[in-house]
């Protein structure tokens, strides 16, 4: 190989070095803004409450992050159309309890009639002209083995079962639009991730683009740099669509409040112990609701029974009223007694049968219950293996920038590394941060749903049934 001249030689190698200082120089701002080391106050403080990655200034989201969640619970359910009628259909189970009450009390009815009257006996006329009556009566149950009250009781439970149904639904909204919040927030972050990482390759591009102006056999570098900006560019343009999708998704909860729930995530790193749990489950709506559904079952079977035996009831009346202008009057009052001898056995048949649904509602909800026991405690186990994913990798991204530190100065500087060793310490680097964003709102979305398998996401924000 021919030498080149030492006049060039040296023009060549400070070019180099030139290339090399002002890769360090431009890049070493780019590589400081993202030291773990600083970023790990704030990895801390994620888990203690506040999302990673810096956030546009909003004044919503200068808001406690409680008022943040109850803000989105309110307002989702406020806009619900399933929450709205669920409500209704309570309204109407109040309704259908009445009715049934109302069978206790006397049936009082009156009533009246005018017309002429004719009547003959073997072709003679006995009376004929214009008669006018009024008629006054009440009737009621005197004993019907119960019934009446088992069909009260089952109505009762009816309105407590579409109670809590209302409630359920509101929960279901609550945690859809928390839902869909979180995973907002989640891409929002892995965008802000990709954005730090394409900037820190366009930087390299933009300094390898000197370096390749004075030697042309670095320009396999420069192409593997610009292929990887466009790599990062590629996947924060991937994660903020689909954050724009999940922002379409959440505007059906909480409308145009866009950037509401920016920093919801404080109160979700704390998660339920066993025994909070094991004290609230039972409390949910959806249990509660099955647990009506079962005793309302049973009333049922009850009414059902005491149809089987006799029925009571008392009667009276008064008429009064005149005939071709002579008055008069009739009063009638009694007991009668029904009892069916024989219908083929239709009744005990329609005992056995809301019985057995009886029964069978009662088991349902044991099964309901071991099952949401069994998933509140895989949830929790869920939760937890999420949080500690996330407060080990804030360890590691720790080690993983004194690595990617040191290689950028050793290639920038020293020239002991090569570029490829950079690109790589780099992707490990940024996708170590995009796993703790991933491992941190997976923590917070089991939270969520930890909280709602629980005593629901609405006693524990203090919301309450929302009309």
């Amino acid at each position: 190989m021919k030498l080149l001249p030492k006049t060039w030689r040296v023009l060549l190698g400070w070019g180099l070095l030139t290339g090399a200082l002002t890769v360090h120089a431009a890049c070493g701002d780019e590589l400081n803004g993202l030291v773990v080391d600083k970023g790990a106050a704030k990895a801390r403080s994620a888990l203690s409450g506040q999302a990673a990655g810096p956030a546009e200034p909003n004044p919503v989201d200068a808001l406690p992050p409680e008022t943040q969640l109850q803000l989105i619970a309110r307002e989702a359910v406020r806009r619900s159309a399933g929450a709205g009628a669920a409500a209704l259909l309570a309204e109407a189970a109040r309704f259908d309890e009445d009715q049934a009450r109302a069978a206790l009390a006397p049936v009082v009815t009156v009533g009246g009639s005018v017309g002429p009257v004719r009547s003959t006996f073997d072709g003679a006329t006995l009376r004929s002209g214009m008669q006018v009556s009024g008629t006054l009566a009440a009737s009621g149950i005197l004993w019907d083995g119960g019934r009446t009250q088992a069909v009260i009781r089952y109505r009762q439970e009816l309105r407590d079962a579409a109670r809590f149904n209302a409630q359920s639904t509101q929960e279901q909204v609550v945690l859809d639009a928390l839902s869909a919040t979180l995973e907002r927030n989640r891409y929002r972050s892995q965008a802000r991730v990709y954005q730090q990482y394409a900037r820190k390759m366009g930087c390299l591009v933009d300094a390898l683009e000197q370096i390749v102006a004075v030697d042309r056999g670095r320009a396999s570098e420069l192409v593997q740099a610009r292929k990887t900006q466009a790599q990062a560019e590629l996947a924060r343009d991937s994660a903020l669509a689909l954050s724009r999708q999940l922002e379409i998704r959440l505007r059906k909860y909480v409308g145009e409040q866009g950037g509401l729930g920016e920093g919801v995530s404080g109160p979700l790193s704390q998660i339920m112990d066993t025994g909070e749990i094991i004290r609230l489950i039972e409390r949910s709506s959806e249990l509660q609701l099955m647990r009506a559904q079962a005793d309302g079952a049973g009333h049922l079977a009850a009414s059902a029974d005491a149809a089987l035996r006799p029925q009571v009831t008392w009667s009276a009346n008064a008429t009064q009223g005149s005939l071709g202008g002579a008055p008069n009057s009739a009063v009638q009052a009694g007991v009668s007694i029904a009892y069916n001898l024989f219908n083929a056995g239709a009744d005990k048949s329609a005992a056995a049968a809301a019985a057995r649904r009886a029964e069978a509602a009662r088991r349902q909800y044991e099964e309901s219950l071991n099952t949401r026991t069994a998933r509140a405690f895989e949830v929790q186990e869920l939760a937890s293996s999420a949080f500690d994913r996330a407060r080990r990798y804030v360890d590691v991204l720790k080690d993983s920038e004194r690595v990617r530190v040191s290689t950028f100065q050793q290639w920038s500087q020293l020239g002991k590394r090569s570029l490829f060793d950079v690109m790589s310490a780099e992707g490990d680097h940024f996708a170590l941060r995009v796993a703790y964003v991933n491992a941190l709102y997976d923590g917070y979305q089991a939270s969520a749903q930890l909280r709602s398998i629980g005593g629901g996401l609405l006693g524990w924000l203090g919301v309450g049934e929302v009309r």
